[in-house]
């Protein structure tokens, strides 16, 4: 019984040893495949990450080129501080608008944002923006019988977005004159009668507004 046992065992070990030979092959075939595919896997992303820092690299190289060129409209290209219009209807009540670059490349300028809560031309009531605690208050700074532009960043420098604001701000509007809060947020604040590096959206002047003290 021992022998016959043994034979058994025997053929039967045979037996899968000669499938696993049969199937050998095959699994080393599938091996090569997926390895293939993994190595080449890992290069697609190896030449992507590469790619990608490389497009960093070279944003970061022309940023901070623009940012240190010494042409102040430069660093408009690459952050632009917040800014507004400020001027009296021809009512006599304060309004304003925020402007922005155009992005045509060819021919820059200043256009006013405009949506369904403020005029064709971007203009809204300025009662609520009067209201954030400014100091000194903008009646102390802002002309009376014609537009003013009011450019502003975060008085908090976080990231070097932030930097970069605040410096395209300073260069080409002016140092700030005061502070004022929105949201619980201080934001450093300049005034000036013209804007930089670009011409101004139409209709700048509130030519046919009567003067009125203070805003």
């Amino acid at each position: 019984m021992l022998a016959v046992l043994g034979i058994a065992v025997s053929v039967a070990l045979s037996g899968c040893w000669m499938a696993a030979a049969q199937l050998a092959p095959i699994a080393a075939s599938a091996a090569e495949e997926v390895g293939g595919d993994a190595a080449e896997l890992a290069a697609g992303v190896a030449a992507s990450t590469h790619g990608e820092e490389a497009r960093a690299k070279q944003y970061e190289d022309a940023r901070q080129g623009a940012m240190t060129s010494g042409d102040n409209c430069n660093q408009l290209e690459v952050q632009v501080p917040d800014v507004i219009e400020l001027r009296r209807s021809a009512a006599g009540a304060p309004e304003y608008r925020e402007l922005q670059i155009s992005d045509s490349l060819a021919e820059r300028q200043w256009l006013p944002l405009a949506d369904s809560e403020t005029t064709p031309d971007g203009w809204r009531p300025a009662v609520n923006f009067l209201q954030m605690n400014f100091t000194p208050p903008l009646g102390a700074v802002v002309a009376e019988s014609s537009s003013s532009f009011l450019a502003y960043t975060p008085a908090k420098v976080i990231t070097a977005a932030d930097g970069d604001r605040l410096t395209a701000m300073t260069t080409n509007f002016g140092t700030p004159v005061g502070t004022f809060t929105w949201n619980g947020n201080y934001y450093h604040y300049v005034v000036t009668s013209t804007l930089p590096c670009y011409p101004p959206p139409p209709e700048r002047l509130a030519q046919d507004a009567p003067a009125h003290s203070g805003l």
